[in-house]
């Protein structure tokens, strides 16, 4: 027995009348039991509280925290009672004040994963005295936890007797700014919800959209890596949160949506922390004014914006160009195209710029070749496996459905399905939002060709066509 278990044992069998030592053992293997992670000297800590004999948020010597057996945080899984972890704070939140609460919410990791921690009511004012900071390393023993209902992520709670205190820091763990996604790791893991780090790199403006609720103040900011760029979104009162960003900072912000797309600001993002970065600032617009020549295949104006299609030979690229006055292009047309950077055009993602980002080339130094993306609808059911995209087909419409109107995660939004037929070969095609009308209005019957569009293989393992926001349909005439 160690010299601490005996003290504790002792300081309990003279605070608690008529309890004896084999009574205290017996409330230990239960502790033991009730969760597998704990030590002997953290059930008997735990003991000692329940009974009363002293406070243990004051009375925790450091020693006796470091004696604790905790859980690595990415061994957490919900629905657990009794969990010790101990881990690098990197975000500190509120207190947020809601109508009949009060909570502060944590960010913790460790070299296996992170985790939110839920201070709530009364414990805030113990953690509150704590002063704790991004960088701090905290223990945390008895809470419990939860699943994120957003993310599926894990959530420590803390209870009446569950302690939170600051510990030596462990050279081992990771620097808090570790914890944060860089924009890269985002377009590589997918579509979610991210802490991530970025650097602002053009404020694009503000915007007004009209929604069902009325319109909402829109503020659109081009972020960076260093290495990749994306555009990020504030809706609404979360615009209030970038006002004062500036050009050259790196903000680190949780509870990022990233979309596939582009990244929007949540209800819960948080700006956490902020640093000027000029000279990576000066790095990335330094390769942004590289100009690059591409060739026109393809143009769609739209009432705001125009989608452009090019290539520089071999890929087939998609620019959305915002702004205006718009730019008088041509199929066959040559543009040099600045502002971002080179690599950013080989991802299969559309390329967001402004329209001052794009001139028409008055001298073609070199002819650029169109690729040959026609193929057949023969063709595709052959090979039934997925092309790699832009392809260019044709046929009949042969039926199709009413429009249909279905929730997503984003809102209500407007979809498709119909068949194309050529001869004797059929293929089911989805289109949405904008798509979707446009092969709404076409009759049944009429011969179309859809061009730039993805081919990808249904549960059943049928070719499928999918019409993207980029896609061009045209009557065949």
């Amino acid at each position: 027995m160690s010299e601490e278990y005996s003290r504790l044992m002792s300081k309990i069998l003279k605070a608690v009348p008529g309890i004896s030592s084999r009574d205290i053992e017996e409330l230990v293997e239960i502790k033991l039991k009730e969760n597998p992670y704990l030590n002997k000297i953290g059930a008997i800590l735990l003991v000692a509280e329940e009974l009363g004999v002293f406070d243990i948020r004051e009375k925790v010597p450091e020693e006796v925290l470091e004696e604790f057996s905790y859980t690595k945080i990415g061994d957490l899984v919900p629905g657990l009672s009794n969990i010790s972890v101990k881990g690098v704070v990197y975000a500190v939140i509120g207190p947020i004040v809601g109508r009949d609460y009060r909570l502060l919410k944590l960010k913790i990791g460790d070299n296996t994963g992170t985790a939110e921690v839920y201070v709530w009511e009364d414990k805030i004012e113990e953690v509150e005295n704590l002063s704790v900071k991004m960088g701090d390393h905290i223990a945390i023993v008895n809470g419990y936890t939860k699943e994120k209902l957003e993310t599926g992520a894990i959530e420590i709670h803390l209870k009446k007797t569950s302690i939170v205190k600051k510990i030596l820091k462990d050279p081992s763990l990771p620097d808090f700014r570790q914890f944060y996604k860089t924009i890269g790791e985002v377009l590589e893991r997918g579509e979610g919800i991210y802490d991530i780090k970025m650097l602002v790199i053009s404020i694009i403006g503000e915007r007004t959209v009209t929604t069902k609720r009325g319109e909402v103040l829109v503020v659109d900011l081009l972020v960076s890596d260093g290495q990749k760029e994306i555009e990020m979104t504030a809706w609404g009162e979360k615009t209030q949160l970038i006002k004062d960003v500036k050009i050259g900072e790196e903000i680190y912000i949780t509870d990022v949506r990233f979309d596939g797309d582009r990244l929007n600001l949540t209800s819960q993002s948080t700006i956490i922390f902020r640093e000027l970065k000029e000279e990576l600032l000066k790095i990335v617009e330094d390769r942004r004014k590289t100009k690059i020549l591409l060739r026109v295949v393809d143009i769609q104006p739209m009432q705001t914006y125009t989608y452009i299609t090019v290539t520089d030979g071999e890929k087939i690229i998609h620019i959305l160009s915002l702004g205006s006055p718009k730019i008088d292009l041509k199929e066959g047309d040559y543009i040099e195209l600045s502002g971002i950077n080179k690599e950013e055009l080989y991802e299969g993602r559309v390329i967001k710029c402004r329209v001052e980002n794009l001139k028409k080339a008055d001298q073609t130094p070199m002819e650029i070749p169109v690729p040959n993306r026609t193929i057949s609808l023969e063709e595709i059911v052959k090979e039934r496996e997925p092309f790699t995209g832009n392809i260019i087909t044709e046929g009949i419409l042969y039926t199709k459905t009413n429009l249909l109107t279905i929730e997503t995660r984003y809102g209500l939004r407007e979809k498709i399905l119909f068949w194309i037929r050529d001869g004797d070969v059929a293929i089911q095609g989805i289109a949405w939002r904008m798509k979707a009308s446009e092969i709404a209005q076409i009759p049944e019957g009429k011969r179309i060709r859809l061009k730039w569009i993805t081919i990808k293989l249904n549960p059943f393992n049928e070719p499928e066509i999918h019409v993207e926001s980029y896609s061009k349909i045209e009557e065949v005439i």
